[in-house]
């Protein structure tokens, strides 16, 4: 049986780096990416609608990208859109396929900022049952 990895993907170099990382492994293992791009939908209506399908077309043009990377890396991919919180969402989408780990990218924000502000990374080692691994962008 193969292992999936979930990756989270916004198009950001954090995000790059956690797909760089997620299509390694995967290949490594012999194993599937999900790579899930997760928004925050603001309340429907007027300019917000317009905000919200704009995001969905830049999230769905940002998953085929990472198809795309994937395939020429032979690595199989699946992508998934999902309006919700960040890491809510990815936790969900890695109990859903049972993944073996869920990949994100860091800024490396200090450990204050980051309660603060609610960092993907940091709200998702607190909520997942499942290893995390947080890749910084490289330097």
């Amino acid at each position: 049986m193969s292992a999936t990895i979930v990756v989270g993907y916004d198009g950001t170099d954090g995000g790059h780096a956690a797909l760089d990382e997620a299509l390694k492994v995967a290949g490594e293992l012999g194993g599937s990416v999900l790579a899930v791009y997760a928004y925050d939908k603001v309340l429907s209506g007027g300019e917000l609608a317009d905000l919200d399908a704009t995001v969905r077309a830049r999230g769905e043009a940002l998953l085929a990208e990472a198809g795309a990377q994937a395939a020429e890396q032979g690595v199989q991919c699946s992508t998934q859109y999902v309006e919700g919180r960040p890491a809510d969402a990815l936790v969900a989408a890695a109990d859903a396929v049972d993944a073996r780990f869920i990949v994100v990218g860091s800024y490396g924000e200090r450990p204050l900022k980051a309660v603060l502000i609610g960092s993907t990374p940091y709200r998702l080692i607190h909520l997942a049952e499942r290893p995390v691994l947080v890749v910084r962008i490289p330097e």
